[in-house]
């Protein structure tokens, strides 16, 4: 646990600064605009699924388990024909609570930066050390999470990448220029 007391400015400084490239990334920069397609009749789309007065959570349609009964020719059939897709339904979100949990992210994440650098670099390194190997565990931790979900249910993460190649350069820079001599 030394880490944390020899690092514990690095790590708060990084919460900060990427809770802000986070939200400047989601509100004021454009590459995110695309991320998501508005449908087709959008108000008879939400009319029917209200209808259904479904709990707040994540569905697939149509329902496929890696049981029995998803090799089925019924089952098979359906999913051949589709539509085939998820819906994601969620309750009023909180703004506050959201970002409360989003700096928390960055606060533990940029501790567990903090840990494995310090194991691989000890104490003392030139900045670029220092940059290279948080800079690079940054950008695998923001990169590269998304991309099995995306590979298996079609959704856009290149955005996403570009964001975490920006939060790897941030926390890099922060760790570098606050590192113990």
């Amino acid at each position: 646990m030394e880490f944390l007391s020899l690092l514990w400015l690095p790590i708060l400084i990084s919460g900060v600064v990427l809770f802000i490239a986070s939200s400047v990334a989601w509100t004021m920069m454009p590459h995110h605009k695309t991320d998501w397609k508005k449908t087709n009749n959008e108000d008879e789309l939400m009319s029917a699924i209200g209808k259904f007065n479904m709990p707040a959570g994540s569905y697939m349609f149509p329902f496929m388990t890696h049981g029995k009964e998803s090799k089925g020719e019924a089952c098979m059939e359906k999913y051949v024909k589709g539509p085939r897709g998820l819906l994601i339904l969620w309750d009023m979100p909180s703004m506050g609570a959201n970002m409360f949990f989003t700096f928390l992210y960055f606060l533990a994440t940029a501790t567990i930066i903090a840990y494995v650098s310090h194991a691989a670099l000890g104490n003392g390194k030139e900045f670029m050390n220092v940059f290279q190997v948080v800079g690079t565990i940054g950008m695998l931790t923001y990169s590269c999470a998304g991309i099995p979900h995306a590979i298996w249910f079609n959704r856009r993460v290149i955005t996403d990448i570009m964001d975490g190649i920006v939060y790897g350069v941030l926390i890099g820079l922060v760790f570098a220029l606050r590192w113990p001599a």
